[in-house]
């Protein structure tokens, strides 16, 4: 009559969905009252694990202690009187009452700390219960009820036998160690990792969340972390989460987080509802990842599209007018060329070229001037990057401007415009002496700014031209030099290099993969000497040999040849007195035999 009765009513609760230690026959140890009174400190346990699990309120936690507390000095009680009256070895009495003194201490150590801070209930508790009441059971208390049966005791190790089979069946070690490595993970994940209870409390945040939300854990409630979101995005991230839990059904959504002063964060948050095992709804879990710099590329790339757009609108109108003007030309160079001799056509497309050149010539000066000054102030502006990128180095990392400096950096890619930008210089400076070439061809054609005759080493003169069109012949055919050693002769050696560089151009062009291209020179007699270029091309078609001379004429694709190259090498040879043979057959590449008078 003199223990003490316990506070709680001793009944059997259902085992919880979620069971950290399951009751086996494995743990009777044959004193009925002793099993009785064993079997509830585990359910006791049990309860205390699934309301931690769960998120259940502070005080349902710190309750379920107290109610383990005063059943475990309730049993201990019993079991230290039911071995006192069945004259239990005192010395083994005695070291069960130091195992019970240690139990107690240790849980109410544990109590303490939860009521101070009631979401700090360790796994190191649950773990501490878990194993000392099975193994104070399997041990102590077996051998206790053995003795005072006086049956034979158990061997020890027919006892860990018993305890690695009660461990193995509740998979309690690996549910725990689970836990463990599941928190861990989260908290070094760049990611906001959440759990809800049912009640949408927050009962775990990652460290990456309380950061981005500026929180301490001590003041998260359930609803101050909605300040720290854009007001325009509450009102619609609240009823995402609250169909969430009423349909059972995963969410996606995207919402602005306040950073301060700055910019808010756009966040992409997945979340999933928590079902137990009995169906019954416990909470949401979400992860949540920073889009920003993805929504800015998005912005970015929607502005571009648009003013590429507005863009493409104005050249489409102007190449359709450019069309219409160039299909009236084309028309009238056609009706033109029918009613002339080879003569005449010449003599008028002198003329035409002549026109064209001068109106070109005008408006490509300033553009290969600007482009030479841009190349210049490009060279200055990497200067500038260069030192802008050596001061932020000196900066400290966690330094506000080297961080948006090297936010900008990225998202503007600064090292592939640096590396672009003076390609697409050079490309431009390429394509404006390209076209300053076709003026001059231009020119050369329609005899403007006409040579004085001079001394010219012509087989210099080639190699010269070789090296002038080295990029465009070296990645298409092997070049074959077999000169016959040509005395310098009175011409106009820049025309002649013009002709040259036409039919080697010509030669590496016709080439689908890689060939030959041999250049010989001789002399035919005292009065004349010759040149030859011929590769080793697919050969040119009988029907067109006729028209490769004329004004215009090519077999290139549109916008890949002007037309002008033979005609201006034809007319250049003639002016000189001289001729051009040709010598083609399909599948045996094809020959140009340039004949000049020496005298």
């Amino acid at each position: 009559s003199s223990i003490i009765q316990p506070k709680f009513p001793l009944r059997i609760h259902p085992t919880p969905s979620m069971a950290i230690l399951t009751w086996s026959d494995q743990l009777n140890v044959g004193i009925a009252a002793v099993d009785q009174q064993h079997r509830h400190l585990v359910e006791i346990l049990n309860q205390l694990d699934e309301a931690v699990a769960l998120g259940a309120e502070p005080q349902a936690i710190v309750d379920t202690i107290d109610a383990l507390i005063d059943y475990t000095r309730y049993h201990f009680e019993r079991e230290e009187s039911l071995m006192r009256h069945a004259g239990y070895d005192p010395a083994l009495c005695a070291e069960h009452q130091r195992q019970h003194q240690d139990f107690i201490d240790k849980v109410m150590a544990e109590q303490q700390q939860a009521e101070a801070q009631p979401d700090k209930v360790s796994s190191a508790l649950l773990e501490f219960l878990v194993t000392w009441l099975s193994e104070h059971i399997l041990y102590s208390d077996k051998q206790m009820a053995q003795a005072i049966a006086h049956h034979q005791l158990d061997d020890t190790e027919t006892l860990q036998q018993q305890k690695t089979e009660i461990m193995q069946n509740n998979l309690y070690s690996a549910l725990r160690e689970s836990e463990t490595r599941f928190r861990q993970l989260a908290d070094h994940l760049p990611a906001l990792i959440w759990i809800t209870n049912a009640k949408h409390v927050p009962i775990f945040c990652n460290r990456f969340w309380y950061e981005s939300f500026a929180l301490g854990k001590a003041e998260l409630t359930k609803d101050n972390w909605l300040n720290r979101i854009d007001q325009r995005d509450q009102e619609r991230l609240q009823q995402a989460y609250l169909q969430a839990a009423e349909r059972q059904t995963p969410l996606k959504i995207e919402y602005r987080l306040l950073q301060g002063k700055r910019q808010p964060r756009w966040i992409l948050e997945t979340a999933v509802p928590r079902i137990r095992d009995n169906g019954k709804f416990a909470g949401l879990m979400g992860c949540g990842m920073d889009i920003t710099h993805q929504k800015e590329a998005e912005a970015y790339l929607e502005q571009q599209v648009s003013l590429r757009t507005e863009q493409l609108l104005v050249a489409n109108q102007t190449l359709e007018s450019e069309k219409n003007q160039q299909i009236l030309l084309n028309n009238q160079l056609k009706e033109t060329q029918s009613h002339l001799i080879q003569s005449e056509k010449m003599a008028s497309i002198g003329q035409l070229a002549a026109g064209v050149a001068h109106e070109i010539n005008n408006p490509l000066g300033y553009i290969s001037s600007n482009l030479n000054s841009l190349q210049q102030y490009l060279q200055e502006v990497l200067k500038v990057t260069e030192m802008a990128e050596r001061m932020a180095q000196r900066l400290p990392t966690d330094d506000p401007l080297l961080q948006s400096f090297e936010a900008l950096r990225r998202d503007v890619d600064l090292d592939f415009i640096k590396e672009d930008m003076p390609d697409l210089v050079s490309e431009a400076l390429e394509g404006a002496n390209r076209a300053k070439n076709i003026v001059q061809n231009l020119r050369d054609f329609s005899r403007i700014d006409k040579q004085e005759r001079t001394p010219f080493d012509l087989e210099a003169g080639i190699d010269a031209t070789l090296n002038i069109v080295n990029n465009e012949l070296k990645y298409k055919a092997e070049i074959i030099k077999q000169y016959g050693g040509i005395k310098p002769f009175v011409c106009v050696g820049a025309q002649l290099n013009q002709v040259f560089m036409n039919l080697l151009v010509n030669a590496a062009q016709s080439i689908e993969e890689f060939g030959k291209i041999t250049i010989r020179t001789g002399y035919q007699n005292d009065d004349w000497l010759w040149v030859e270029v011929e590769d080793t091309d697919q050969g040119i078609p009988e029907a067109i040999q006729a028209k490769i001379f004329d004004p215009f004429f090519t077999t290139k694709p549109v916008g890949k040849g002007t037309g002008l190259g033979l005609s201006l090498s034809y007319k250049i040879v003639e002016d000189h007195k001289g001729r051009i043979e040709l010598q083609s057959a399909p599948g045996k590449g094809t020959k140009f035999r340039i004949h000049l008078p020496t005298h």
